[in-house]
């Protein structure tokens, strides 16, 4: 009876180290455990890299923007070529591509152009990895490649393509398909593919926001960001509990969690003070009216570049007048008037949403409304998500401007640059007590946690950056336009 109870303890604790060694290896979704951006403790991660310093592998993939979900051994992404949607998986130690699925749909749907049709990221639950792809729909594979099942589904209705990532939550697989009609959410059965609920969000259109969960007092919940309204869903029946209203009209950035509290961003070019506003109609005209009749034509303002732009995104996002020619042009002149240009001004102030980085206290009780404990005005993001870690949150918007606040209360600790301009789509993660913030122009910053801004280090990848990095067992795993990076400490 002893030897059978100490081969049980043994046996115990296996499973446990397995499991603690399991906890190491993961990173199964967007941003991570929890899409909270954060890596397991204990791992010792450098501060410089790039090519030539601390890289253990360098791996060439298809173009896509989708981030990296990481099991054990394996690393999936998807990715584009010639038309052919493409799900990879890398082996984690050496960065060989272990196998490659493609479909290749009827049609690739319209994307922005900073876009692409591979944006959203794998999830997996540890047997099986989960992709989509507007372009085709749901997609099922083994960790071999081999197809488990798949769901056909029609382009959804969005004007910039499809971003939004599914998840796995507790044992669900969600998918939130906001598009301008018919939009809905869903928790998928991950071993048959087959519905479990699904809710209608019919007075949602299309969003980019992939959901998160959570505990709210002892309710497991998914928050769902979409126009206009924030949502607490139970995970189990897909009821709604609670929403907020006052958010932005284009939401792409994930909410994130802390303090009893939810965190998000709501960006409104209209009113973010680092966007550079609309100019007064006599700037224009003394600008590109080249007869001098106190009115525009057509080929007069072609040569403008943007009425309304991004703070120090290299161009991308801005807004030419050409492309609000006809809306302009109510009486078909041919000729933008000083009277036809309020109605540019008056299409600006109707964006009613807030501009602001807000903290919010969903109640446990369905029947009591939530609060907004605060909100802040100043350095809000239109793409990377907040990071909460350690009681404070921190922001990162175009131009590098980082903010950091205390997640309780709000206080601003700082606002400063990181020295590191252009635009910034990827999101900040952390560990091993640092930072890592990659910019659209391929520079990773690293910098302390902590009420003072202190860099440690800026390198420079010399490729272009749209992805969250991945940060497993000491290695921070990179995803640039044309390749994957593992860098880290020789082992």
């Amino acid at each position: 009876m002893r030897r059978r109870t100490i081969v049980l303890i043994f046996a115990v604790l296996i499973v446990l180290n397995l499991g603690l060694a399991s906890d190491q290896t993961n990173w199964p979704q967007f941003r991570g455990p929890g899409g909270l951006g954060i890596a397991k403790d204990g791992q010792k991660l450098p501060v410089e890299f790039d090519q030539a310093n601390n890289m253990i592998w360098k791996s060439e993939v298809s173009k896509g923007n989708s981030s990296l979900c990481v099991w054990g051994d394996r690393i999936f992404l998807t990715g584009l070529t010639d038309k052919k949607l493409e799900t990879m998986c890398l082996d984690r130690k050496s960065g060989k591509i272990l196998w490659r699925q493609s479909v290749t749909p009827e049609k690739i749907e319209r994307v922005h152009p900073i876009n692409s049709p591979a944006t959203p990221t794998p999830t997996t639950d540890g047997e099986r990895v989960f992709v989509y792809f507007g372009s085709y729909g749901l997609l099922c594979y083994d960790f071999e490649g081999r197809e488990i099942w798949k769901r056909t589904l029609l382009p959804p209705l969005s004007m910039y393509g499809t971003a939004a990532s599914p998840i796995m939550a507790g044992d669900y697989l969600i998918f939130c398909n906001d598009q301008k009609t018919g939009s809905y959410l869903e928790a998928i059965d991950p071993e048959s593919g087959k519905t479990v609920w699904k809710t209608q969000r019919e007075k949602f259109p299309a969003a980019w926001s992939t959901p998160m969960l959570w505990k709210n007092n002892g309710v497991d919940e998914l928050v769902i960001y979409g126009i206009w309204w924030m949502t607490g869903y139970d995970l189990e029946t897909g009821i709604e509990r609670w929403s907020v209203p006052g958010f932005t009209d284009e939401p792409c950035i994930t909410p994130v969690n802390g303090e009893g509290l939810v965190f998000t961003t709501s960006y409104n070019m209209k009113n973010n003070p680092e966007v550079i506003g609309l100019p007064e109609f006599d700037e224009l005209l003394e600008e590109y009216d080249k007869d001098n009749d106190g009115e525009l034509t057509r080929e007069e303002i072609k040569e403008n570049q943007s009425i309304l732009s991004r703070y120090d995104a290299d161009g991308e996002g801005d807004h030419p007048l050409r492309g609000f020619f006809n809306f302009l042009d109510v009486d078909r002149s041919g000729k933008i008037t000083v009277k036809e240009w309020s109605k540019m001004i008056s299409f600006l102030n109707s964006f009613k949403q807030e501009n602001a980085l807000m903290a919010i206290r969903p109640s446990s009780d369905p029947e009591e409304e939530p609060e907004v404990v605060w909100k802040h005005n100043y350095g809000v993001p239109e793409c990377p998500s907040p990071l909460y870690y350690d009681g404070r949150i921190y922001m990162i918007k175009n131009g590098g401007i980082v903010s950091c606040l205390v997640a309780e209360t709000g206080e601003l600790k700082y606002q400063d640059k990181l020295r590191v301009g252009g635009p910034y789509y990827s999101s900040p993660v952390v560990g091993d007590g640092k930072i890592y913030v990659p910019s659209a122009r391929g520079v990773i910053t690293v910098f302390e946690p902590g009420d003072d801004l202190k860099v440690l280090a800026r390198n420079d990848l010399k490729e272009r950056m749209m992805a969250t990095p991945a940060i497993v067992d000491g290695t921070i795993y990179v995803r640039t336009e044309n390749n994957v990076y593992a860098f880290g400490f020789s082992k």
